[in-house]
Order: C-alpha cells, then structure tokens, then sequence
C-alpha cells in the first residue's frame, strides 16, 4: 500500500498537523496572491486536504473545486469550507482537459511516489485539465534548506509532547527522498517523499507541458534562491 493512503486517512493526521490550521491565515492569503488569478477564475485545489487554504483562494473571488485521496480529509472539509469536492487520485484526474485556470498544489504535496515516471504524471494530468495559459502553483520545500536543517537536527528521535507524537527525519540512502517516521496514538507512521533539485522540478515541468514564469523564495514573493526554505513555482500551460 502507498504509503500516503494510510497516513492521510488516519484521526492522528490532524493532531500531527494541527499547528497548520494556525499557519493557513499567513499561507493561504499569501499562496492565493502567489496564483494570481482574476476573480471569477476556476481553480482546482490538489490535494485540498481538510480544506484550511480554501477561504483565501475563495476571499480572492476564485471558484474553487478541491480534491484529494483521504476520505476522513474530505469529511473534514465538507463541514468546515463547503466547496465542490471530488475524491481522486493524482495520476487519473477526473475532469475533462482544459477545465480550470488554475492548479493550487501548496505544502510540498508533489513527489509522493515511489517513481520517476508517477511524479511526472502528475504534472501531466496538471497540465492536462488546465486550458492553455493556465496557471499551476506549485509549492515546494527547498531542498538545501532540508538538508541544512536536517544537519542541526540530527537523526533522533524528537518528542512533540504537546501535539502527542515522536518524530525521526531522514534521508533515505541515496539522499533524494526523505523519510519522516511518526508515533503518534499508538501507531507508526512514514512519510516518503522525494525531495528534487531545482533543476529536477524544472526540467519535470517542462516535461509535463509547463513554462517557469516565476520562481519565489518565499510567501513575501522574494526572489527564489537556492538556500530558501520554500521553492514556488508559477509555472504556465502551454
């Protein structure tokens, strides 16, 4: 089983990731402006998750339709921020080409699997249901950044008392993915995800279709650089 199958679709993912409810009301309005997109434009949110960046894409006037793989995320999102949800798989989207003037792909949610060719065909099925001109944002985490962090971390374990979990992070043997092991309720959980150079995403986006208009370092908009903690991407459909 794809490791993010369980671990997305589990209650200990929102005690994991509680402190980024608090850190949507700086990312989502900065990340909305990032797409900018006119009012009025259709944007597919991938992955939506439990919907906590969706207000501030709606604040800017964007019709928004979200979709992701967790069914326990969707609920969440339902009752929360009703918008137009789909369950789906990145690899087969299910709309039709051209549909939307915009992909929103925030907190490093590209490189999940386990090979070249998946991840490739993601941007693709991006790039398949945006008309030409169309708008993907695609937020990553830097990789010389990761890695600077992860030097001062160290390899131990770590004990998150107030959220309820322990965390190891790693990279994996041949330093291109990181492996993020969680405890948490009673269970052991496993990020897997690869982490690209900036040449790799680029050269994945033209691959898929895409032109790099701009490249951030940052929410603010600041030019991107290599040792920023956030790589984002403002790529065109071609």
């Amino acid at each position: 089983m794809d490791w993010f199958i369980k671990d997305f679709n589990h209650p200990a993912y929102f005690a994991i990731y509680a402190d980024k409810a608090k850190d949507a009301a700086h990312e989502g309005p900065a990340l909305a402006a990032l797409l900018d997109l006119p009012s009025g434009s259709c944007v597919l949110d991938l992955p939506c998750g439990w919907g906590r960046l969706s207000p501030h894409l709606r604040q800017r006037g964007l019709k928004v339709i979200g979709g992701d793989l967790s069914p326990l995320n969707l609920a969440k999102h339902r009752v929360g921020h009703p918008v137009p949800l789909v369950r789906l798989d990145f690899r087969a989207l299910p709309f039709r080409e051209g549909v939307a003037d915009g992909v929103f792909c925030a907190f490093t949610s590209w490189g999940y699997f386990a090979t070249e060719a998946e991840n490739l065909r993601q941007l693709e099925e991006y790039a398949r249901v945006l008309r030409a001109g169309g708008i993907l944002l695609l937020d990553l985490a830097g990789r010389d950044f990761l890695q600077t962090s992860l030097e001062e971390a160290g390899d131990g374990w770590l004990d998150f008392e107030e959220e309820g979990y322990q965390e190891r992070v790693r990279w994996s043997p041949d330093g291109r993915r990181i492996l993020t092991e969680r405890l948490c309720q009673g269970e052991a959980f496993c990020h897997d995800i690869w982490i690209p150079d900036d040449a790799e995403v680029r050269a994945f986006l033209r691959q898929a279709g895409f032109s790099v208009a701009q490249a951030y370092g940052g929410l603010d908009g600041r030019r991107w650089d290599q040792t920023s903690d956030r790589w984002i991407y403002r790529a065109i459909k071609l």
